[in-house]
């Protein structure tokens, strides 16, 4: 059984909110979070943490700007003391996972890789808001990258923690991959949709960037002559892509947008998590000359301003980690990404990870994160 099932009275509490708000949005109405709280799982957990829970909170979706939710979020209080006024907070934007509600990370276990990385965090004293995102663990199918949906649902999770946990209002967001996406789209909206909260940094590795004008062949370079049948990892976030397209408009066709050997896995993908959604694709070797057929690009268009980042432009510090070695979100379009924060006048901290990939440069990412978030945190004291 799902977790929105779990809690479908909370949801049927909520107020139906207008959409015609002012330029800073109201918060949703605030549900007897606390009574749906429960203690998360202990294989679900992390050994660093003294306490975890998972907790239900009241959202608006940014999909359609206005239909009240109820989302999910796991929560993990540090071992010992809390400090005087509350831990402060890493609010944690995972990658990706899928877009059937069963792949929601407060459901499941979670990777040696998060476990290693969110652990350390924990034991530098800091509390972990751990939020699933729309449609994880929740009603409704995941709207994959989509940057408002993300961030809604992100910084409602963290207005519902700072409300039921001691928690400090000294927020730093981190994200990998998709997770990455989601924070900083988060520290985008932040102003104008939370702007009670203080967050005093944002950290960021693996991160995907889309502009007007980006095609399929940003997401997927061609294959090398010599590996025509290999498969490609990020087919999978294709499928993620065109599947929240077509639950946004039912009346896309797959057969338009995919090759006949690519449909059964994309009927798959819309149950099929993010490892065993890989592990198939890589197995039946698919990739964008075996997979895609001309039109994914007007799809790719048609949808891109829905993961447009708001605005490059963050108002606190950006930490960027950007493995050389990535093929799941290219190195090269991470550093485009990296050239626009930049330009757009945003004091970002960018570090290039020689010979790592994806998922390896997390982990290590963290000597040069760890302190840039001591520096960010004197120089705003200062």
């Amino acid at each position: 059984m799902l977790f929105q099932e779990r809690v479908r009275v909370t949801a049927c509490a909520l107020m139906l909110l207008s959409a015609s708000a002012s330029p800073v949005i109201a918060a949703p109405t605030q549900a007897k979070e606390h009574e749906n709280t429960a203690t998360l799982a202990a294989d679900h957990g992390l050994s660093e943490a003294a306490q975890q829970y998972l907790m239900p909170y009241p959202s608006r979706s940014g999909v359609d700007g206005h239909s009240p939710r109820v989302d999910s979020a796991a929560v993990f209080i540090p071992k010992g003391k809390a400090p005087e006024g509350g831990w402060p907070v890493v609010v944690w934007a995972h990658g990706t996972v899928g877009v059937a509600g069963q792949c929601a990370p407060s459901l499941n276990e979670r990777t040696v890789r998060d476990k290693q990385y969110l652990n350390t965090w924990l034991s530098l004293g800091y509390a972990i808001v751990a939020p699933d995102y729309a449609g994880l663990g929740s009603e409704g199918v995941h709207h994959y990258l989509n940057a408002r949906g993300e961030a809604w649902s992100i910084l409602d999770g963290v207005r519902a923690a700072l409300r039921q946990f001691p928690l400090k209002n000294e927020l730093t967001l981190v994200g990998q991959s998709q997770g990455a996406h989601a924070a900083f789209s988060s520290a985008g909206f932040q102003p104008q949709y939370a702007p009670e909260l203080n967050i005093r940094a944002t950290v960021l590795t693996g991160t995907p960037y889309f502009a007007i004008g980006t095609t399929a062949a940003d997401i997927l370079p061609p294959a090398k002559r010599d590996n025509q049948n290999a498969g490609d990892p990020k087919i999978p976030y294709i499928f993620y892509i065109y599947l929240a397209a077509a639950d946004a408009d039912p009346s896309l066709k797959p057969e338009d947008y995919f090759q006949d050997s690519a449909l059964p896995l994309l009927e798959q993908a819309k149950n099929l998590c993010i490892t065993p959604l890989t592990q198939k694709t890589m197995q039946a070797g698919l990739n964008a000359s075996n997979t895609l057929k001309p039109a994914i690009e007007s799809l790719l268009s048609n949808g891109i301003n829905t993961m447009l980042y708001p605005t490059m432009h963050i108002q606190h510090p950006v930490f960027i980690g950007i493995g050389s070695a990535d093929i799941n979100v290219p190195t090269a379009m991470q550093l485009r990404f990296a050239d626009a924060v930049k330009a757009a006048g945003t004091q970002a901290e960018v570090h290039v990870y020689e010979g790592l990939d994806h998922s390896g440069t997390v982990n290590p990412s963290l000597r040069d994160s760890v302190p840039f978030l001591i520096r960010a945190d004197v120089a705003k004291k200062e």
